[in-house]
């Protein structure tokens, strides 16, 4: 993908993967810590249904300028200002984990938003019905609260996080797994995926503190607004985001539809045939 720098605010520039493959856009939006570009596997298959993709860089990651700490809804103006420089009147969007709220965000505050899907997408921390972080370590929680205080000494945390981050195999969860999820694994699209995985700390930690922020406080917008189509996928083995926070989007958003995968954890539930196939059924 073609890397480009643009002004999505004044002083403030958003690196934007970018590949010209059709002439309707998606706006993919990145999980966290993972902005990446997409392989040239999967970026064929979005070219086979006539799009064009463009990725941008959440702030505090790579050369995206760092901004002050800020809820969801706000990176709807970049979303927005990326889409005018392409060039589109139109747009679908698409999020993965953290990445998810941003597509529900475009589709909720922005009116050439047409469709969208969210894949194993995190949802507020705030709800009565569904906690997103009912898994999460206790000391993990700590950590959380503090970074809702935007506390002291919090980039010294993550800089912790994100030696034990780098050093994790992310292929050790899969030593004893099926042959078809094997297969999946040795493919080139997920071996590129997995190769990328340190992209996100080249200038620091302040990019993944600033996404952690943002899932953690109020988005700014309300997802039960969103009347537009969207497509919930989701895998029943998801470690990482629960199931039943896209069981809890499929409720909230009227007419939305809802795909589990079963078998299907975190990781392998944006894979090839799985996105060629959302992408039959996007409107």
């Amino acid at each position: 993908m073609e890397k480009l720098l643009i002004e999505t605010a004044p002083g403030v520039i958003t690196q934007t993967y970018w590949h010209e493959g059709g002439d309707k856009l998606i706006v993919w939006h990145h999980g966290t810590p993972a902005p990446r570009p997409m392989s040239p596997q999967m970026l064929e298959v979005f070219s086979a249904h006539g799009y064009s993709v463009a990725a941008p860089v959440r702030q505090g990651y790579m050369q995206s300028t760092e901004v002050s700490p800020r809820p969801i809804g706000d990176d709807t103006k970049v979303t927005q200002a990326v889409v005018k420089h392409l060039g589109f009147s139109e747009f679908r969007t698409i999020g993965y984990s953290g990445g998810g709220p941003r597509s529900l965000a475009d589709l909720a505050l922005l009116d050439n938003c047409v469709s969208g899907i969210a894949f194993a997408s995190m949802v507020p921390t705030t709800l009565a019905d569904v906690n997103p972080l009912a898994n999460a370590p206790e000391d993990e929680l700590k950590v959380f609260e503090e970074v809702r205080r935007w506390g002291d000494n919090l980039e010294e945390r993550f800089l912790k996080w994100q030696k034990e981050f780098s050093a994790q195999d992310p292929l050790a969860d899969y030593k004893d797994t099926d042959e078809e999820t094997r297969a999946w694994l040795d493919s080139p699209d997920a071996q590129f995926r997995f190769t990328q995985r340190d992209l996100a700390f080249e200038t620091g930690v302040r990019g993944w503190m600033l996404d952690e922020y943002s899932m953690l406080v109020d988005y700014g917008f309300d997802i039960a607004s969103i009347k537009k189509p969207l497509q919930i996928i989701t895998g029943d083995k998801d470690v990482n985001v629960d199931m039943a926070c896209s069981v809890w989007l499929s409720e909230k958003v009227t007419g939305s539809v809802l795909k589990v995968y079963e078998g299907f954890g975190h990781s392998r539930i944006f894979n090839l045939e799985v996105i060629d196939s959302a992408l039959k059924d996007l409107q």
